[in-house]
């Protein structure tokens, strides 16, 4: 009988979308990891009440963010956790904006859509903490 070669497909995991996306932002690469990783018709809800819709909305209200950052001192996914299609990711950022050091911390509750290498981000919350409230 002769030995047939059949293709093994990797699936990606949601996991691992989350895993690429936290290295992406941890690089910097904020407009990168949007584009890559949001569906056309996300959302996302800030815990401030700006509510944004649809990928290029976000990717305009985060570009025009990162023009009034000067520098990142700090970008890092303190604790990243993920269940089904839900993520869950402590983020942890110090940066300067008009001379002035902002240390922020939030969470990010993000729901997504599809499967593998397709699956996208459809939904996202931000929870911040308030200033001193978390542990160094």
């Amino acid at each position: 009988m002769p030995h047939e070669k059949r293709e093994r497909r990797i699936q990606v995991s949601i996991r691992e979308r989350v895993n690429a996306l936290v290295r992406e932002v941890e690089a910097g690469r904020f407009v990168e990891a949007i584009d890559a990783n949001y569906a056309d018709d996300a959302s996302s809800h800030e815990s401030t009440g700006i509510d944004t819709t649809g990928k290029p909305a976000l990717l305009a209200k985060e570009r025009t963010f990162l023009t009034t950052v000067e520098t990142w001192n700090v970008i890092r996914a303190v604790d990243v956790l993920v269940d089904g299609q839900m993520a869950a990711i402590h983020w942890k950022f110090e940066l300067i904006i008009a001379g002035k050091r902002i240390e922020m911390e939030e969470l990010a509750l993000q729901q997504w859509r599809g499967d593998g290498e397709h699956a996208r981000i459809v939904r996202e919350q931000y929870f911040a903490f308030p200033p001193g409230s978390t542990p160094r």
